[in-house]
């Protein structure tokens, strides 16, 4: 709507704002998971980051067609909160789940999130159905519908949620001369832990290719394959549903078979929905194609986000998650930028797509050389 009379052109600057928003998570989120650690209040940085994002979600309303740089501007800011905010979330993740649980209760986590997608995706559609061209006025504010729903359900936790980790009271200087300290043993303790390293180093590699797929995946389905606006609604309740699935399913592989088989299992199903975007060429195949896409999407971010919380030294887990966020954010600001200069440049976006194979064929390659139970044993001597 706002850049649409650019073509493939457009996708450049889309790539932009996904790049930009995860290089402001990527600089800001390491040294606060570490403060909100120290401090003990992640819950309220929890907050701050997803007031962010519910404002700047809800102004977006206000951009209209040429509004490019407004646009741009309130989407990095609203997309930053939506990706800051679960560095704290995910900080939660060890003090509510022994190891044994921790990958079903992080299925549970992502599984809940897809259906809260689907949630706010019906609850757009009367704002949306119309289309960009006939109902471009009402399409904006399926925005403020979006943003008031992101605020009835972040309240809930922000007042029922209990943390754990004590709380001390202390100037801000004090907790960001600590929180620098503690990031500062993070850098040190991740090149320590080997294991570990090598695990983040694979996610930076292959989540490349899963931010990247879920930045365009609609731009694809309209711009390459064909798709109308309320056929792009229809396969994202579809994904939604089977993103559930994903992340359900993938909660009970982890505690079954492990973490990382998990993860590597999800990293053969990507390299299969990639070559099948890239030949799909009808609404049906892409339909099936984003069905896969949906299914790795879920188990891809339970498993990886359960291997994190396997091999993380006890007590340190928003600052770790910090880190943890600042490699997911840095990997995610190459691919979008990557994928929208090959569209450009070729003026299509099957190339670009296919490119997303190498990418996870490498995240799998490192995985490979994660040892999870030296990681562990590891994680645990860390003081």
């Amino acid at each position: 709507m706002v850049a649409g009379h650019l073509g493939p052109g457009a996708d450049f600057y889309w790539g932009a704002s996904v790049s930009v928003s995860m290089i402001l998570v990527a600089l800001t989120s390491p040294i606060l998971g570490a403060i909100a650690d120290a401090s003990g209040r992640k819950k309220l940085l929890l907050g701050v980051y997803a007031g962010t994002c519910i404002v700047f979600t809800a102004l977006l309303c206000t951009v209209g067609r040429g509004d490019i740089a407004a646009g741009m501007l309130l989407f990095i800011l609203a997309n930053a909160g939506f990706e800051g905010a679960h560095v704290f979330y995910n900080g939660f993740l060890p003090e509510i789940a022994g190891e044994a649980e921790m990958g079903r209760i992080s299925g549970y986590g992502w599984a809940v999130g897809y259906l809260g997608g689907l949630a706010a995706l019906l609850l757009a559609y009367p704002f949306t159905r119309a289309g960009l061209d006939e109902g471009a006025g009402r399409y904006r504010l399926s925005f403020a519908v979006v943003a008031l729903f992101h605020l009835l359900f972040t309240l809930p936790i922000l007042a029922l949620l209990k943390e754990r980790a004590p709380r001390r009271q202390a100037p801000l200087a004090v907790f960001a001369r600590d929180g620098m300290r503690r990031l500062r043993d993070t850098f040190r303790h991740v090149r320590g832990l080997r294991d570990l390293f090598r695990f983040l180093l694979a996610f930076l590699v292959y989540n490349d290719a899963v931010v990247t797929v879920i930045a365009f995946s609609a731009i694809y389905a309209m711009h390459v394959i064909g798709f109308t606006v309320n056929q792009v609604m229809l396969l994202f309740v579809v994904t939604q549903l089977t993103a559930f699935a994903g992340a359900f399913a993938a909660g009970y592989l982890v505690d079954r078979w492990g973490a990382k088989p998990t993860i590597l299992a999800t990293l053969v199903l990507w390299c299969v929905t990639i070559v099948g975007a890239y030949a799909a060429h009808g609404v049906p195949q892409f339909f099936a194609v984003g069905i896969l896409a949906s299914i790795g999407m879920g188990s891809t971010q339970t498993a990886s986000r359960s291997l994190m919380g396997l091999l993380i030294p006890p007590g340190r887990n928003a600052e770790f998650f910090g880190f943890f966020a600042l490699t997911g954010k840095v990997s995610a600001v190459a691919g979008p930028l990557l994928y929208g200069f090959i569209a450009s440049a070729f003026g299509s976006e099957r190339p670009a797509v296919l490119s997303l194979g190498a990418i996870v064929l490498a995240g799998l390659a490192l995985m490979l050389g994660v040892d999870v139970d030296r990681g562990r044993r590891a994680a645990q001597k860390v003081l």
